[in-house]
């Protein structure tokens, strides 16, 4: 961080180096709380243009701004592909925003969220109050602090829909084990039949997106309907992708306005973003997209998580180092 001077204020400037190349800053008017847990370096700041923000790591996670368009994007197009869910699971999500969005719909009966740092999660109870609206005390939700991978391998429960919101590829972080097929084909097992799995598939665009084309081809190892759509998220700085995977649902089927019919049905207050207009446009890509999405390449393996950061520079992208 560094501090900053002009006519009208002084302010500081958080820099997230994440690429390799780049840098990109951040004005902060104030921090609200810095600290280490015993997982992450966790800072909560009020930004210039995007609102109360969280930074973990080094790299931001969430911002005020837009923190609703993207996890409406995580969140609603599974729910709204499954008829009627009423088990959840959430694997990560520590802002509390991800289970709240699947609270939303009246026929969950239950939502587990799994997360790995219980001092993230008490951070996000007492600073991030808009992102989670309550969610952890809804008497639906059960938080399990655990290791997600951990979790799958030992949890015995069926769900209709599966979301996972990890935090991004870093080099040695215990998020990586939960990127791989071997992951997914044990959460393929948790799924009822006609479950339907939602992923955070890292940053996206023609120019921008070799991890996102491996982890749906990972996830297409595993799943019969594997799909891609993504959003500019403003506090990103960038395009960011998601997948949806299944073994039926196909959103190039879904109207428009069979989407918005079912929102109005299923939803007592409007989404502030997805609409059926918006989550087709999600869904088109342009022709080089089009292209790196149907590319062969290699798929994420337990046994080739130690040579990530080769494979990722070797098709053009940096997995970032752990601060």
């Amino acid at each position: 961080m560094s501090t900053q001077d002009n006519q009208h204020s002084t302010y500081l400037a958080f820099s997230e180096d994440s690429d390799n190349f780049d840098r990109y800053n951040y004005c902060l008017r104030r921090i609200i709380h810095l600290s280490h847990t015993p997982f992450q370096a966790v800072c909560v700041a009020e930004t210039a243009n995007y609102g109360v923000t969280l930074f973990l790591d080094g790299m931001i996670q969430s911002a005020a701004l837009d923190q609703e368009l993207y996890h409406e994007l995580l969140v609603q197009p599974a729910m709204l592909a499954h008829p009627a869910p009423r088990t959840v699971l959430v694997i990560g999500g520590g802002e509390g925003a991800t289970i709240w969005q699947t609270l939303r719909h009246k026929s969950v009966e239950t939502a587990t969220m799994v997360d790995l740092d219980s001092e993230l999660i008490n951070i996000c109870r007492e600073y991030l109050k808009d992102w989670h609206r309550g969610a952890f005390d809804d008497p639906r939700c059960r938080v399990v602090f655990l290791d997600g991978r951990e979790f799958i391998v030992n949890d015995q429960d069926l769900y209709d829909v599966i979301i996972i919101d990890l935090s991004d590829l870093v080099s040695d972080s215990p998020a990586l084990a939960l990127y791989t097929r071997e992951f997914y084909l044990r959460i393929k097992r948790r799924l009822r039949p006609g479950g339907v799995v939602a992923v955070q598939a890292l940053r996206f665009s023609f120019a921008d997106g070799r991890a996102h084309a491996m982890l749906a081809r990972t996830l297409k190892s595993v799943f019969e309907q594997v799909h891609s759509y993504s959003a500019l998220i403003p506090s990103f700085l960038r395009g960011w992708g998601f997948l949806v995977a299944s073994d039926w649902f196909d959103p190039n089927r879904l109207s428009a306005s069979a989407m918005n019919s079912t929102i109005s049905k299923r939803l007592e207050v409007s989404l502030s973003h997805l609409t059926g207009e918006f989550f087709r446009s999600c869904c088109t890509h342009c022709s080089q997209a089009q292209r790196l999405l149907a590319s062969d390449g290699p798929i994420f393996e337990d046994n080739k998580m130690g040579d990530l950061e080769k494979i990722l520079t070797q098709l053009g992208e940096h997995v970032p180092q752990a601060k």
